[in-house]
């Protein structure tokens, strides 16, 4: 279906002095150290010469896009002897990979992409793998298909920016493809400001330790579904939420009531043992907390994890308003500066001693916004906005992570709704969709 017909490696438009540069503690946590994808789907429109082929444009755009963005140019490695990771860049070395591929379908044939499966989507994707000999952390393929649309496929390692981060970036690339002469945002390094460092001997906390147990994992029978949940859905949820606890001059969000609503929704389509621990694992921004706060064209990872631990039957028998408290609890701890520098040298101390999850992860759900991704200006360059935007990940993260997404933008119905992108065990998905219909 799909023909790789060429990659190169571009450079930056202008010349960048060698250089190493060092990364965030946020940046070096090993759970960072995965590559994200995502696909933006193009419909086509009358092109009425070869200079504007959006291949072309697109080429000559990242090229200067990485004047301004020249770490995205070089390579990463994890240094054995502290086990951070190092970037080097600049010189006579370095580029992005940038491969074009032709498609001998059309899209509308693919439904643009909606409800695609990770191993088709992979088509669409530049190839991009963490490798301890180093690697390149940013690539990006463009698909041509026969009806004229095509799609922009990014993949991009997690140490070097987080959502926030990439989205910028993938705004400037349009950006200067559409004519601008470059970035609405300057991008800013100083990954030094989020530097963590440890002053005592505890041990350090690792989230999700052996949690409650499901009879349905281990399974190599995994399904990945995007659910639709519409407006009127999470309007009548806030409002029986409101009814619930009076939550005075706070508001509620989509995030919180959804996010509540899923984990029970998956506590149960997993039947995980009802006096085990299962842990809600959320990300948290923390651009504003840092003083002085960081700024917009700060591209690095800028965000904590926090952790709710229930027992499976806790989170049964508790309220949606119940769970929204502690979800807002958690997010007020996220926002105290002496919390995200205990944060920071924690993390110090995870990555010094080389430490990840051991025992059962059958009860540690993670959730994650996507919904702003790609969307922080216009990524018109002249064939309108995207009309999907499709995030592929890791399948080990995956099985453990809800993303929110905004929905297609073919989808009219679903203005001001959400969609949710699960992986299950396929006998866990049938029990976790009917908990999803219950809500419509």
């Amino acid at each position: 279906m799909v023909e790789k017909m060429l990659t190169e490696m571009v450079k930056p438009s202008k010349h960048i002095p060698q250089q190493t540069l060092n990364l965030s503690t946020l940046d070096n946590d090993p759970y960072n150290e995965v590559i994200y994808k995502a696909c933006y789907v193009f419909k086509a429109k009358n092109v009425a010469d070869d200079d504007n082929r959006p291949e072309a444009l697109l080429r000559e755009a990242l090229s200067d896009l990485l004047g301004y963005y020249y770490p995205l140019s070089g390579s990463l490695k994890r240094q054995e002897s502290d086990r951070k990771l190092q970037l080097s860049c600049g010189g006579d070395g370095g580029g992005v990979p940038f491969t074009v591929a032709t498609a001998n379908v059309e899209l509308s044939s693919l439904k643009n992409l909606e409800n695609i499966d990770s191993d088709t989507a992979l088509n669409f994707l530049p190839v991009l793998h963490v490798d301890i000999d180093g690697y390149r952390p940013f690539a990006l393929q463009v698909t041509k298909f026969e009806c004229g649309g095509f799609i922009l496929g990014m993949a991009m390692s997690h140490a070097m920016c987080d959502g926030y981060g990439e989205g910028h970036i993938m705004c400037a690339l349009t950006d200067l493809a559409g004519g601008k002469k470059k970035p609405m945002v300057t991008p800013i390094w100083e990954r030094e400001r989020l530097v963590g460092k440890p002053e005592d001997d505890q041990p350090p906390f690792v989230p999700g330790d052996d949690t409650a147990a499901s009879p349905y994992l281990p399974t190599d029978d995994w399904v990945t579904e995007k659910i639709n949940i519409r407006a009127d859905s999470i309007r009548r949820l806030k409002e029986a939420t409101l009814k619930e606890y009076d939550f005075s001059n706070e508001t509620i969000t989509t995030f919180e009531v959804i996010g509540a609503y899923l984990w029970k929704s998956r506590v149960k389509a997993l039947n995980l043992d009802r006096d085990g621990v299962t842990v809600l694992g959320l990300s948290v921004g923390i651009r504003n907390v840092v003083d002085p706060p960081l700024p917009d064209g700060y591209y690095g990872n800028a965000y904590i994890d926090m952790y709710v631990p229930l027992t499976a039957r806790e989170v049964e028998e508790f309220t949606i308003s119940d769970i929204v408290k502690l979800i807002k609890e958690a997010k007020r701890n996220a926002h105290d500066k002496d919390y995200l520098q205990e944060e920071l040298a924690n993390t110090e101390k995870i990555i010094k001693m080389n430490l990840t999850i051991k025992g059962k992860k059958d009860g540690l759900f993670c959730l994650t916004d996507w919904r702003n991704i790609g969307i922080f200006g216009s990524m018109d360059f002249g064939w309108d906005e995207p009309v999907n935007i499709v995030p592929v990940v890791p399948s080990e993260t995956a099985r453990t992570v809800n993303m929110f997404m905004r929905p297609s933008r073919l989808e009219s119905d679903m203005v001001g709704g959400v969609q949710i992108v699960v992986t299950l065990p396929r006998i866990a998905m049938v029990k976790f969709k009917e908990e999803m219909e219950a809500l419509e």
